[in-house]
C-alpha cells in the first residue's frame, strides 16, 4: 500500500486492493490487481471464488487484531506494566492516530467492503445456471459489507459510506458520515442480506452468513442504538426457527470438533494443516514462556494479561471460570507466577503442530446471545418478576451450575439490566463484547475509571478514560493523504 499513499486515501486504496491472499475453497480469493477486476467478474464460478475471498479478511481481524482493540479496551484486561503494545495502549487509553492496530482495524474492513462492493457491481451482468446461488452471493456481500460498516462506525463514530466501486474523483469528495448514519447503513445492509441468503446451507458450505446471522447481527447493532422494538422481531424469528439451541455444555461453544454447532450462529472459520488459514489467537492469549499440555509451543510476547475483577467476579462452582481462565503458570526454568491471569478458553480442543495454526473456529455470534439479547429486550419493554427474561437469564446459569436468580434479589427493571449485563461478561468473556456493552450501557467512563483506581493498574490512578475516547481516532494515514480534504476530519479530542 505504500506506493498508493500519496495517491488517494486508503478508501481508494481498498476499492482496487484485492490481492496478496493466497487461494483456497473456502475463504480465499485468488489475486486480482486492480487491472484485472473487471475482467475477472464474467462467470458464476468467478463470483464463487470472489465470495469465498471476501470472507478472508475477517480471517486477519478476528485472529488477532479486532480481538486486541475490543477486548483489550474493557475492563476484562489488566494493565501489563512489562510491555506497551498497541493493545497495552488501548487498554490504557494512551492510543494515538498513529497506533499501527487502529490502521490495521482499518484497512481490513476496507478491504472487505471493497471486494463486496466488486461483487455487487457485477454480478447482475453475468447469467447464474442457478438464479438462487445467485440471490445467495449477493446476500453474502450484503452481510460482509454490512458487517464491516457496523464495526467501522462502532469503533471510529461515523465513515464515508462507499456503497459501490467509485471513480476516483467521486471518492474523495464522500464526506464522512455520521455515527447513526453510518450504523443506519450497515441495519440496511443486514435487512437486504437477510432477505436474499438462506436460513441454512448443506453440510459442504457450513461456515457462511444465513438470513438468521444477518437477523442476529442486526439486532446486535439495534441494541447498541437502543432500539428494542425493532431488534425484538428479528430475534423472535431466529428463536422461533428451532435451527438452534445452547450447547449442552459450556465448553462445547469453544472446542473445534463442535465448531458450526447449533450453538453458533456465525463463526469465523479457521482451517488447520499448515496451509495459512490457522487461528493464531489461541496462543496469543498466554505469554512466550507459557508452556504445558494446552499450551506446548508457548505464547507469544504481548499476551493480554485477564483482569482481577473479571476472575472474581465468577461465583463459586461456575464452570465458565475454570474454563475461560487459568490463575498463575510456571516456567520452564521453575519461574513460579501465582498471579498473573489468562484466557484458556480457546485452547482446549485439538492441538496442531505450530502455535498459529488452530483449527478452531472464532465465535462472532452465539445463539446463547441471541437468548440473552431477547432477554434484555423485554426487561427494556416490561419488567415483569420471575417471566420469560428471568428464565432465560436463568437457562444460561443452569448451564453454568449456579444458581437461579429471581425477583428477591432483582426487584425493578434496573437490577434486571445490572445482572443481564454482568451475566453477559461472564458468559462471553475473550469474546470481544465486552466494550460494546460498556459504551451502549452509558457506563463505559464509570466503570473503566473505577477500573484504573485499582493498585495492580499502573500503581492505581495512572490511567483514565475522556467521554471522547467512546470512539478511536481516525488513523494518521488518512488524515495525512487526505491532507488537502474537507471531507475526512480526525473525532474531536484527539
Amino acid at each position: 500500500m505504500k506506493n498508493y499513499r500519496k495517491q488517494t486515501n486508503i478508501l481508494l486504496i481498498a476499492i482496487f486492493l484485492l490481492s496478496g491472499i493466497s487461494c483456497s475453497d473456502y475463504l480465499d480469493l485468488s489475486p486480482i490487481s486492480t487491472y484485472n477486476a473487471g475482467s475477472f467478474y464474467q462467470t458464476e464460478k468467478d463470483f464463487e471464488i470472489a465470495i469465498n475471498g471476501a470472507y478472508a479478511p475477517l480471517r486477519s481481524l478476528h485472529s488477532g487484531d479486532i480481538i486486541n482493540l475490543l477486548e483489550c479496551r474493557s475492563d476484562n484486561i489488566q494493565d501489563d506494566p512489562i510491555n506497551s503494545y498497541d493493545h497495552n495502549r488501548v487498554h490504557r487509553f494512551q492510543d494515538t492516530e498513529a497506533t499501527p492496530l487502529l490502521s490495521n482495524v482499518w484497512n481490513n474492513f476496507w478491504i472487505l467492503i471493497s471486494r463486496c462492493n466488486l461483487i455487487l457491481d457485477n454480478i447482475d451482468n453475468t447469467s447464474f445456471k442457478d438464479e438462487n446461488r445467485k440471490s445467495y452471493i449477493k446476500g453474502e456481500a450484503y452481510f460482509l459489507r454490512g458487517y464491516a460498516y457496523f464495526y467501522l462506525g462502532f469503533i471510529y463514530g461515523g465513515v464515508p459510506l462507499i456503497d459501490g466501486v467509485k471513480k476516483v474523483d467521486e471518492i474523495k469528495v464522500t464526506p464522512r458520515s455520521t455515527q447513526e448514519e453510518t450504523l443506519n447503513f450497515a441495519a440496511q445492509d443486514f435487512s437486504t442480506a437477510a432477505s436474499l441468503l438462506p436460513s441454512e446451507w448443506s453440510a459442504k458450505d457450513l461456515g457462511r452468513a444465513t438470513k438468521y446471522a444477518a437477523q442476529g447481527m442486526n439486532a446486535r447493532l439495534l441494541l447498541f442504538q437502543n432500539k428494542h422494538a425493532l431488534a425484538k422481531p428479528l430475534l423472535e424469528e431466529i428463536i422461533n426457527s428451532s435451527k438452534y439451541y445452547l450447547a449442552e455444555e459450556y465448553s462445547h461453544c469453544f472446542i473445534d470438533r463442535y465448531d458450526n454447532s447449533p450453538e453458533h450462529v456465525f463463526q469465523v472459520q479457521f482451517m488447520s494443516g499448515d496451509i495459512g488459514q490457522g487461528n493464531s489467537w489461541v496462543a496469543k492469549a498466554v505469554h512466550e514462556f507459557v508452556y504445558d499440555s494446552l499450551f506446548p509451543w508457548g505464547g507469544v510476547s504481548g499476551a493480554n494479561l485477564v483482569s482481577p475483577t473479571l476472575y472474581n467476579a465468577y461465583e463459586n462452582g461456575d464452570l465458565r471460570s475454570k474454563f475461560n481462565l487459568r490463575k498463575g503458570y510456571t516456567t520452564l526454568q521453575g519461574v513460579v507466577d501465582t498471579v498473573s491471569v489468562f484466557y484458556i478458553k480457546y485452547a482446549q480442543g485439538t492441538k496442531p503442530t505450530s502455535k498459529s495454526d488452530y483449527a478452531l473456529n472464532m465465535p462472532v455470534l452465539r445463539y446463547t446471545d441471541i437468548k440473552m439479547m431477547y432477554a434484555e429486550v423485554l426487561n427494556e419493554q416490561s419488567y415483569i418478576p420471575d417471566g420469560e427474561a428471568f428464565s432465560i437469564l436463568n437457562e444460561v446459569r443452569n448451564r453454568a451450575n449456579i444458581a437461579p436468580l429471581t425477583s428477591v434479589t432483582i426487584p425493578s427493571k434496573e437490577a434486571f439490566r445490572e445482572a443481564i449485563f454482568q451475566e453477559r461478561r461472564l458468559e462471553f468473556a475473550g469474546e470481544y463484547l465486552r466494550w460494546y456493552d460498556l459504551v451502549r450501557s452509558g457506563k463505559a467512563m464509570e466503570v473503566m475509571n473505577n477500573h484504573f483506581k485499582r493498585t495492580d493498574e499502573g500503581g492505581g490512578g495512572k490511567y483514565n478514560m475522556e467521554e471522547y475516547q467512546l470512539i478511536f481516532p481516525i488513523p494518521q494515514r488518512e488524515l495525512d493523504v487526505n491532507s488537502d480534504s474537507d471531507y475526512m476530519w480526525q473525532n474531536p479530542g484527539y
